[in-house]
Protein backbone atom coordinates (compact mmCIF):
# COMPACT_ATOMS: atom_id res chain seq x y z
CA UNK A 1 0.00 0.00 0.00
CA UNK A 2 2.56 2.64 0.88
CA UNK A 3 4.52 1.55 -2.47
CA UNK A 4 1.00 2.36 -4.35
CA UNK A 5 0.64 5.70 -2.51
CA UNK A 6 4.19 6.86 -3.53
CA UNK A 7 4.01 6.11 -6.56
CA UNK A 8 0.26 7.65 -7.20
CA UNK A 9 2.33 10.65 -5.25
CA UNK A 10 5.25 10.81 -7.59
CA UNK A 11 2.77 10.84 -11.31
CA UNK A 12 1.01 13.78 -9.34
CA UNK A 13 3.47 15.73 -9.18
CA UNK A 14 5.62 14.56 -13.17
CA UNK A 15 1.91 15.61 -14.33
CA UNK A 16 1.45 18.74 -12.46
CA UNK A 17 3.95 21.06 -14.94
CA UNK A 18 2.06 19.17 -17.92
CA UNK A 19 -1.46 20.31 -16.56
CA UNK A 20 -0.27 24.32 -16.19
CA UNK A 21 1.10 24.80 -19.63
CA UNK A 22 -1.75 24.08 -21.93
CA UNK A 23 -2.03 22.70 -25.74
CA UNK A 24 1.54 23.31 -27.25
CA UNK A 25 1.51 26.25 -29.76
CA UNK A 26 2.20 25.30 -33.06
CA UNK A 27 6.05 25.86 -34.46
CA UNK A 28 6.25 28.47 -36.73
CA UNK A 29 9.42 28.73 -38.71
CA UNK A 30 9.24 32.88 -39.47
CA UNK A 31 9.30 33.36 -35.80
CA UNK A 32 11.60 31.10 -34.25
CA UNK A 33 14.29 31.18 -36.64
CA UNK A 34 17.19 32.72 -36.47
CA UNK A 35 19.26 32.15 -39.87
CA UNK A 36 18.45 33.00 -42.90
CA UNK A 37 19.92 31.73 -46.29
CA UNK A 38 19.79 34.59 -49.25
CA UNK A 39 20.00 33.28 -53.02
CA UNK A 40 20.88 34.51 -55.81
CA UNK A 41 18.12 37.29 -57.17
CA UNK A 42 17.68 39.16 -60.30
CA UNK A 43 18.71 42.87 -60.38
CA UNK A 44 21.20 42.06 -57.05
CA UNK A 45 17.96 42.79 -55.08
CA UNK A 46 19.95 40.00 -52.30
CA UNK A 47 22.42 42.18 -51.37
CA UNK A 48 20.58 45.21 -50.22
CA UNK A 49 17.74 42.57 -48.88
CA UNK A 50 21.02 41.30 -46.74
CA UNK A 51 21.81 44.80 -45.80
CA UNK A 52 18.24 45.41 -44.69
CA UNK A 53 18.18 41.83 -42.81
CA UNK A 54 20.90 42.78 -40.68
CA UNK A 55 19.65 46.04 -39.78
CA UNK A 56 16.16 44.51 -39.00
CA UNK A 57 18.48 42.62 -36.75
CA UNK A 58 16.19 39.32 -36.51
CA UNK A 59 17.20 36.89 -39.24
CA UNK A 60 21.14 36.56 -39.78
CA UNK A 61 21.45 36.78 -42.97
CA UNK A 62 24.38 33.85 -44.63
CA UNK A 63 24.99 32.34 -48.07
CA UNK A 64 25.71 28.90 -46.94
CA UNK A 65 22.68 27.26 -47.50
CA UNK A 66 23.43 24.24 -45.26
CA UNK A 67 22.09 24.25 -41.27
CA UNK A 68 20.14 27.30 -41.89
CA UNK A 69 16.49 27.78 -40.52
CA UNK A 70 15.22 29.56 -43.22
CA UNK A 71 15.87 29.79 -47.47
CA UNK A 72 14.91 33.04 -49.08
CA UNK A 73 15.09 32.81 -52.95
CA UNK A 74 13.72 34.35 -56.29
CA UNK A 75 11.74 32.13 -58.92
CA UNK A 76 10.89 33.29 -62.10
CA UNK A 77 7.63 32.39 -63.25
CA UNK A 78 7.67 29.70 -65.64
CA UNK A 79 6.53 30.85 -68.95
CA UNK A 80 5.81 27.65 -71.82
CA UNK A 81 5.54 28.46 -75.67
CA UNK A 82 2.79 28.33 -77.58
CA UNK A 83 2.62 27.68 -81.42
CA UNK A 84 0.73 27.97 -84.32
CA UNK A 85 0.85 26.65 -87.53
CA UNK A 86 2.01 28.99 -90.60
CA UNK A 87 2.22 27.27 -94.16
CA UNK A 88 2.22 23.91 -92.15
CA UNK A 89 5.29 24.89 -90.47
CA UNK A 90 4.73 24.97 -86.59
CA UNK A 91 5.68 29.14 -85.57
CA UNK A 92 5.68 30.34 -81.66
CA UNK A 93 3.08 32.88 -80.78
CA UNK A 94 3.47 36.31 -79.68
CA UNK A 95 3.68 36.55 -75.89
CA UNK A 96 1.05 39.59 -75.14
CA UNK A 97 2.70 41.72 -72.36
CA UNK A 98 -0.16 42.15 -70.01
CA UNK A 99 0.34 45.12 -67.30
CA UNK A 100 1.19 43.77 -63.90
CA UNK A 101 2.79 40.37 -64.63
CA UNK A 102 4.50 38.87 -62.32
CA UNK A 103 8.68 39.36 -62.48
CA UNK A 104 9.39 37.40 -60.28
CA UNK A 105 8.67 35.75 -56.79
CA UNK A 106 10.07 36.09 -53.27
CA UNK A 107 10.14 32.55 -51.20
CA UNK A 108 10.88 32.09 -47.92
CA UNK A 109 10.47 28.11 -46.91
CA UNK A 110 11.42 26.39 -44.21
CA UNK A 111 14.96 24.67 -44.94
CA UNK A 112 14.13 21.58 -43.05
CA UNK A 113 10.96 20.68 -44.83
CA UNK A 114 11.17 22.96 -47.56
CA UNK A 115 7.39 24.40 -46.92
CA UNK A 116 7.16 28.14 -48.33
CA UNK A 117 5.73 29.68 -44.96
CA UNK A 118 5.59 33.54 -47.26
CA UNK A 119 5.67 34.82 -50.55
CA UNK A 120 5.63 37.65 -52.36
CA UNK A 121 5.08 38.42 -56.13
CA UNK A 122 7.01 40.92 -57.40
CA UNK A 123 4.47 42.61 -59.87
CA UNK A 124 5.58 45.14 -62.79
CA UNK A 125 2.92 47.34 -62.29
CA UNK A 126 2.81 51.01 -60.80
CA UNK A 127 0.99 51.37 -57.08
CA UNK A 128 -2.02 53.05 -57.23
CA UNK A 129 -2.06 56.05 -55.02
CA UNK A 130 -3.00 55.25 -51.69
CA UNK A 131 -2.12 51.86 -52.15
CA UNK A 132 1.42 49.74 -52.09
CA UNK A 133 0.09 46.21 -52.18
CA UNK A 134 -2.19 43.58 -51.35
CA UNK A 135 -1.08 40.96 -48.85
CA UNK A 136 -3.18 37.63 -47.73
CA UNK A 137 -0.45 37.10 -44.68
CA UNK A 138 1.50 34.94 -46.10
CA UNK A 139 1.39 35.78 -49.63
CA UNK A 140 1.87 39.44 -50.98
CA UNK A 141 1.66 41.22 -53.81
CA UNK A 142 4.17 43.71 -54.23
CA UNK A 143 3.61 46.35 -57.13
CA UNK A 144 7.31 47.41 -58.46
CA UNK A 145 7.06 49.60 -61.49
CA UNK A 146 9.17 52.47 -60.94
CA UNK A 147 11.32 51.03 -58.13
CA UNK A 148 15.02 51.08 -57.76
CA UNK A 149 16.66 48.42 -56.73
CA UNK A 150 17.29 49.25 -53.22
CA UNK A 151 13.69 50.84 -52.74
CA UNK A 152 11.80 46.82 -53.96
CA UNK A 153 14.09 45.34 -51.15
CA UNK A 154 13.23 47.72 -48.75
CA UNK A 155 9.64 46.96 -49.95
CA UNK A 156 10.08 43.04 -49.88
CA UNK A 157 11.51 43.23 -46.29
CA UNK A 158 8.75 45.96 -45.38
CA UNK A 159 6.32 43.56 -46.51
CA UNK A 160 7.92 40.40 -44.54
CA UNK A 161 8.47 42.28 -41.15
CA UNK A 162 5.12 42.88 -41.03
CA UNK A 163 3.83 39.45 -41.63
CA UNK A 164 6.67 38.22 -39.06
CA UNK A 165 5.43 41.36 -36.23
CA UNK A 166 1.86 39.65 -37.21
CA UNK A 167 2.89 36.19 -36.27
CA UNK A 168 4.97 37.23 -33.36
CA UNK A 169 2.31 39.52 -31.76
CA UNK A 170 -0.07 35.96 -31.68
CA UNK A 171 -2.22 37.50 -34.55
CA UNK A 172 -3.46 34.66 -36.72
CA UNK A 173 -1.36 32.71 -39.44
CA UNK A 174 -3.46 34.65 -42.06
CA UNK A 175 -5.06 37.76 -42.21
CA UNK A 176 -7.51 38.69 -44.44
CA UNK A 177 -6.59 40.42 -48.04
CA UNK A 178 -6.12 44.12 -47.18
CA UNK A 179 -4.56 47.30 -48.96
CA UNK A 180 -1.30 48.43 -47.51
CA UNK A 181 -0.74 52.48 -47.40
Amino acid sequence: MKAFASCALALFFLATPAIGQGPARERNPLVDGKLMYVGRMPDKIDSWIIVDLRAWGKYKPTRDAEGVDLVMEAQKPERSTEFHMRHGIPQPKQVERRRGRIMFSIVVADWVTRQPVWRADILDKKPQKGRREMTTGSHSEIYARGFSTQELAEEILRTLRSYVDHLSSGGGPAPALQPRP
